[in-house]
């Protein structure tokens, strides 16, 4: 049995993983492309929920398109121009949400990548979005999208959170023991 290798079970212990990445160093790219995934995670569950409660599958991204077009790109016949600009913004908005979620979970709060760690920050990353953006961002700046149905909402921001968070733990591996302490703190735990 190789030394890499645990003798109960055979697997590579998560200390012996390695943590690096594929990605080149640059504070939140790996949390934009990950925020991009969970921006596609979260365009296919609001499709499923506007079907589901009986809506257009283009509902949201024409609602996001009032940014450009006002009342007239939820206009029946408004064309496919408003679901296209709608979801790039999607898209940049998801972007640039997960840059900010690998910079402060990563960055900042110094997470780890096991245990389940990125999941539970995603979905409570999710939660805080959705509350600065129902209750702050979209009253503001796109009333229109406040006619979604609040439940369906805050279900798509946690399966952002969720993704992103999972999506950004393999982009970025940092297993728990190779998290660093602070100075502050090393002399405490030890």
């Amino acid at each position: 049995m190789s030394v890499s290798t645990s003798p109960s079970n055979g697997k590579t212990p998560s200390s012996a993983r390695s943590a690096t990445s594929a990605l080149p160093d640059i504070p939140g790219l790996g949390g934009a492309l990950a925020g991009i995934v969970g921006g596609l995670a979260m365009i296919v569950v609001a499709a499923m929920l506007s079907i589901s409660l009986g809506h257009d599958i283009w509902q949201e991204p024409r609602q996001i398109a009032t940014i450009f077009y006002g009342p007239a790109a939820l206009a029946p016949g408004a064309g496919f121009a408003p679901v296209i600009a709608g979801t790039i913004v999607h898209f940049a908005i998801s972007a640039a949400l997960g840059a900010i979620f690998g910079i402060v979970s990563r960055r900042m709060l110094r997470l780890p990548s096991d245990y389940g760690v990125p999941v539970v920050a995603g979905l409570i990353y999710g939660l805080l979005v959705w509350m600065v953006a129902f209750f702050a961002f979209l009253p503001v700046f796109i009333p229109a999208l406040l006619d979604t149905y609040a439940p369906s909402f805050i279900i798509q921001n946690l399966v952002y959170g969720a993704v992103t968070g999972l999506v950004y733990s393999q982009l970025r591996p940092q297993p728990y023991n190779d998290v660093e302490l602070d100075s502050a703190l090393a002399p405490a735990i030890k």
